[in-house]
């Protein structure tokens, strides 16, 4: 969001009519004339127009703490002058007038800006902002000798206070800062709390209590000092909803997130949405469902993933894993709420999903699975011709033939296969396509291989290619085919043996449950190590599958106590983690040999062969591409799924599908843009949550599951939420997408200038170091040099990306080098793209 004056920020109410709020006055600012909405602030104005104030109390987004009694009426940084009026105005608090006349900086707001920092920096560790080593300095060891509480702490590269504190000047007679241990407290969730380092800016305050309208914090005075702290000896007990707001608009490090990743600081910040392959919108969906509105949750997230209604049910929710709530008690059930919202889908989506008219254009799509059904939803709506081959006599792929059906229902698949077919889509089933060659002949421009890991992996001892030893995707397709138990078919006889401990396993031996048979399902480490996810293995428990740990298969024989076949096993014990991370199978040496009837290997799938595509496979066979287009290297033919990702996921799966869909769409001379706005109704989160007793202990709720003894048939298991759960879930979202929201403080401005001769020129010929930028100023490079006018000079049109630079003298150039370096990993986790020579050639 772009720091404006014109802005409606999202603190305010509505108040005024529109034709109220769209006038505007000139004033003047430092001899300039601004135009500024009736009722901005100066400080909000003169923002607008790129002028510099420092404050630390105003921020952007919200209103001005100073009017609330912060400090002695706030940090007074942001004094301006005023022709007509006497003494200093502090420009949060002023609102413009027409012909207004200010000055933003003269010798006597200087002084007092820096007599106000230094009475800040009294109450504020500061030493290391006067050290002449504070660059790349860890605040951890001090060559001056100075105690750890008067040094600043680890965010100080990014702090504001340091920054504003740089721009203004720390005066000589900045008093000493003298600590009064207030609390530090870094055990309780997410936030890290060093009251320490409070300014008492009260923006927090602010936040918290009048914008949110939690209201967990107070003004708190120890030994005359003030500060804000919780209303509770804890967050928890204070009624704290774990927002962010706070953290994220304070100028210190009084207030610090720790689950943040630097290097990723936005994805960190909503990482439920960061961690869908897709990119689906979850904080929106869910709080639409928490309001009941399935349709236009359901809208939000057609806007990403046409097949709500299967990974709704078969989802491995990544964005569940990733949910903030985890750190807190429990992760939201996403995708949960996402199935209730498409099982109650009102259709609202359908009126902004538009269909382009034909192109003339025709692509192939081969392999009617998850990938290869949003690659010809997509190019279907971007109005090509698609023919979709699939060697099955149905579509779905692996949803269909490897997922059972008490998992995703066939009338699910086949309701959203429909949506594909209703754009015109040909389906040609039982077709099998070897060749490439022979599509183009045809008149296809573009081809789609989505065709999967079909094979299944053997298990790589002796008698695995027995009858009555069978691989995993060949049984899961037997048993929805209903091809399991039949004349002709795989039999299961009494007792089954599966090998593998992931969610594979759990479906092939939940299914065999299913047939009458018992199951063992054998894995070689321990629980804690299997892979499977936590409801899958529940389901195993609930339903009587015999789970064996610490046994892998060593040879399988034909026939042993009444039974087709005998499997011997090795005992084994765990050693050293391996390179996955778990701890390694032994070999104890010791056997036992049992019989069973069907002995079914889930330890691992894989692509069969490529050979008529004319594409590169890898080393395990499956087809190399392009990330950014799923082009393989054979030009006009694409590729995406399993049979790129190996066994992966349906939504990774779709995410790769339309990445291909936009690649191809180009190709087939469109935009590109397959990108859809589902919901247009303008609604936003609420920023003001409120308080809510006990929403920071309330637990995860479950959906409603069939009763373990009804569970003899393929009737869908999990089934949902109901309406009042489904929102009460729901309710329990942190709403982490506000905090994304907030402004970025305006920050003092930095000296770069744009890489171009004539600026270059004026640089001196001394040594020291450089720093490249690129459009967004974010740093490109940073290296030492002997002579920086010529350094930078063979930088000039090197690079598309370079568009700016800074630069300082230093002597001893290497050394700084290594101390910017050093401070802008402590900032960003990473170092910038190019450090050194090595580098810059790379980069350049």
């Amino acid at each position: 969001m772009s720091t404006s004056a014109q802005t409606v920020k999202w603190w305010k109410p509505a108040a005024a009519p529109l034709a109220e709020t769209a006038k505007t006055v000139t004033i003047s600012l430092d001899g300039k004339k601004v135009e500024a909405p009736v009722g901005a602030s100066l400080l909000s104005a003169a923002t607008a127009a790129g002028v510099y104030i420092p404050s630390l109390c105003a921020h952007p987004d919200l209103p001005p703490s100073c009017q609330r009694g912060a400090g002695d009426s706030g940090c007074n940084l942001c004094v301006v002058e005023i022709e007509g009026t006497s003494g200093m105005r502090t420009s949060c608090a002023v609102a413009v007038e027409e012909g207004m006349a200010v000055r933003t900086t003269s010798p006597a707001i200087q002084k007092l800006r820096q007599e106000r920092i230094a009475k800040i920096l009294g109450n504020h560790p500061h030493n290391c902002l006067t050290c002449p080593q504070r660059e790349g300095c860890s605040r951890t060891t001090c060559s001056f000798g100075n105690p750890v509480e008067q040094r600043c702490c680890s965010i100080f590269h990014t702090c504001e206070l340091r920054k504003v504190s740089d721009y203004i000047g720390i005066p000589a007679t900045t008093p000493n800062y003298k600590p009064i241990q207030l609390p530090v407290i870094k055990d309780e969730p997410f936030y890290d709390r060093d009251y320490n380092l409070c300014i008492d800016c009260r923006r927090c305050l602010v936040a918290c209590n009048e914008v949110r309208g939690v209201g967990c914090l107070e003004v708190k005075e120890t030994e005359g000092r003030k500060w804000v702290g919780t209303i509770a000896p804890t967050l928890i007990e204070s009624g704290c909803k774990f927002c962010s707001a706070c953290v994220t608009v304070c100028p210190t490090g009084a207030l610090t997130d720790r689950t943040l990743d630097p290097a990723r600081r936005e994805a960190s910040m909503v990482p439920c949405q960061a961690a869908c392959p897709a990119g689906i919108d979850v904080p929106r969906y869910v709080q639409l469902a928490a309001e009941g509105k399935y349709g236009e949750a359901i809208a939000v997230v057609r806007e990403k993933l046409p097949f709500p209604g299967i990974v709704g049910r078969a989802c491995f929710a990544m964005c569940e894993s990733a949910c903030r709530r985890n750190k807190l008690d429990d992760p939201l059930s996403i995708r949960s709420l996402k199935r209730i919202a498409a099982d109650n889908d009102t259709g609202l989506w359908r009126q902004y999903s538009k269909q382009l008219p034909s192109t003339g254009k025709k692509a192939a799509v081969i392999g009617a699975g998850p990938a290869g059904l949003t690659v010809a939803y997509y190019l279907a709506k971007k109005g090509h011709g698609v023919t979709l081959f699939d060697a099955q006599p149905a579509a779905g792929g692996m949803a269909r033939y490897g997922i059972p059906s008490y998992r995703v229902p066939l009338d699910v698949i086949d309701n959203e296969v429909a949506e594909v077919s209703k754009l015109g889509v040909e389906f040609r089933y039982n077709t099998r396509v070897e060749n490439a060659d022979e599509l183009f002949s045809q008149g296809y421009e573009a081809v789609f291989i989505g065709i999967g890991c079909q094979g299944g992996d053997r298990l790589g001892v002796p008698g695995d290619d027995l009858p009555g030893v069978v691989d995993s995707p060949t049984y899961l397709k037997a048993a929805t085919m209903g091809l399991v138990n039949t004349p002709d078919g795989i039999q299961t006889g009494t007792k089954v043996a599966v090998i593998g401990g992931g969610n594979v396993a759990t479906d092939n031996a939940r299914s065999s449950r299913r047939f009458g048979a018992e199951v063992d399902m054998v894995y070689r480490r321990t629980k804690e190590e299997m892979p499977a996810r936590e409801e899958e293995f529940d389901g195993c428990v609930e339903e009587s599958v015999n789970i064996r740990y610490l046994l892998a298969p060593k040879k399988i024989e034909t026939g042993h106590k009444g039974h087709r076949l005998a499997i011997t096993y090795a005992r084994m014990a765990l050693g050293e983690p391996d390179a996955s991370g778990r701890r390694r199978p032994v070999d104890t040496g010791e056997e036992l040999t049992e019989g069973v009837d069907l002995v079914i290997a889930a330890v691992g799938q894989h692509p069969k062969t490529f050979d008529g595509f004319g594409v590169q496979v890898d080393k395990k066979g499956r087809i190399t591409v392009r990330a950014d287009s799923m082009l393989t290297s054979r030009p006009g033919v694409y590729a995406g799924g399993d049979c790129v990702l190996g066994p992966s996921t349906l939504i990774e799966s779709i995410a790769q599908g339309r990445i291909a869909a936009a690649a191809m769409d180009s190709q087939l001379g469109g935009d590109g843009d397959i990108e859809e706005k589902l919901l247009q109704d303008g609604w936003e989160t609420n920023p003001r949550i409120g308080r809510e007793e006990g929403f920071n202990r309330t637990r995860k709720y479950h959906p409603i599951m069939l009763a373990a003894d009804l569970r003899n048939n393929w009737d869908e298991v999990e089934k949902g939420f109901d309406d009042a759960t489904a929102r009460a879930e729901a309710a329990r979202c942190l709403k982490c997408n506000l905090a994304a929201r907030i402004e970025d403080m305006v920050l003092p401005p930095e000296s770069w200038l744009e890489l171009n001769e004539a600026n270059v020129a004026g640089v001196t010929t001394e040594s020291g170091v450089y720093q490249l930028l690129d459009a967004d100023k974010k740093v490109l490079a940073i290296k030492g040099v002997e002579n920086l006018r010529e350094g930078l000079q063979g930088m000039i049109g090197k690079s598309d990306e370079a568009k700016y630079f800074v630069f300082e003298e230093a002597p001893f150039f290497s050394q700084r080098e290594n101390q910017l370096v050093q401070a802008y990993m402590e900032q960003y986790g990473s170092m910038p793209k190019g450090v050194g020579a090595d580098e810059l050639d790379d980069l350049f």
